[in-house]
């Protein structure tokens, strides 16, 4: 079974009742994904602030992140948890199973009773030693992974598309900053390439063009409305040069700024 012999698996377990927190603690060079199905957990990364949720839900530990997490005092909780490492893992990430850097973020179990006989099949295949152990083991965590995408797909989509409206409204009202997109993505917590998906559903123009646009918009404006030199437009709209500004508003209003100064 070489074909799976591109995932090793670190640890496993379940433990119920537990209360214990770690605090700092740091994943040496693998991932692992933990399920609380009952109870209070607390969760924070680095300096973030805490976030926490009622079971069951799923998070996802790092390498190379300082993660605490735990149960408030006088609490418990159930919890199944599964750590693995190895080349696989960067197609998980490539696919989308697993978020590139995992952070403070929780991941909707909504069917408990559907993913829990695949957590105790999968614990039971590590504790066994038949030769088809690790590829049924393999298979149980990417269904798993799997499950844990398709729950998160719909409402992180959603809250996604709210982010990139939000943020249109903002380059709307100010378009002539200096706005850093990939920036953005990464403050709504989303891949770059996911968030511009997500932008363009919720304007139905991709970024940067619908940047370009809010700006070539003001620039009518203050063309309309003001006798500022056409060079001072471009800099008031966030253009780096008038060549570039003016470039840009003819393809958009199929005439030069001049042109369509005069011709109102």
């Amino acid at each position: 079974m070489k074909f799976f012999d591109d995932l090793e698996f670190v640890c496993s377990g379940e433990s119920t009742g537990v209360s214990s927190a770690y605090r700092e603690h740091y994943f040496d060079g693998y991932w692992g994904l933990q399920f609380v199905r009952r109870g209070k957990i607390f969760l924070k990364t680095g300096d973030s602030e805490p976030v926490s949720a009622q079971g069951p839900v799923c998070f996802f530990t790092a390498p190379g992140i300082a993660f605490s997490y735990g149960t408030p005092a006088g609490e418990t909780r159930d919890h199944l948890f599964v750590c693995f490492r190895g080349e696989r893992v960067e197609r998980y990430k490539a696919g989308g199973l697993i978020p590139e850097t995992a952070g403070p973020r929780f991941y909707p179990v909504p069917d408990e009773q559907a993913v829990l006989p695949v957590w105790k099949s999968l614990l039971q295949a590590l504790r066994q030693g038949r030769k088809t152990s690790h590829a049924e083991a393999v298979l149980l965590l990417e269904k798993l992974l799997l499950a844990t995408a398709d729950a998160s797909s719909g409402r992180s989509r959603t809250a996604g598309r709210e982010k990139a409206a939000v943020l249109a409204s903002r380059i709307a009202n100010d378009p002539g900053l200096d706005w850093d997109l990939d920036k953005e993505a990464r403050a709504a917590g989303v891949s770059c390439v996911h968030f511009r998906r997500l932008f363009r559903e919720a304007t139905g123009r991709a970024p940067w063009q619908y940047v370009i646009e809010c700006r070539i918009r003001y620039a009518t404006q203050l063309l309309l409305a003001s006798d500022k030199l056409v060079k001072e437009v471009a800099g008031e709209c966030g253009f780096a040069s008038p060549f570039h500004f003016s470039r840009e508003f003819k393809k958009i209003m199929k005439k030069s700024p001049e042109r369509f100064r005069k011709s109102i």
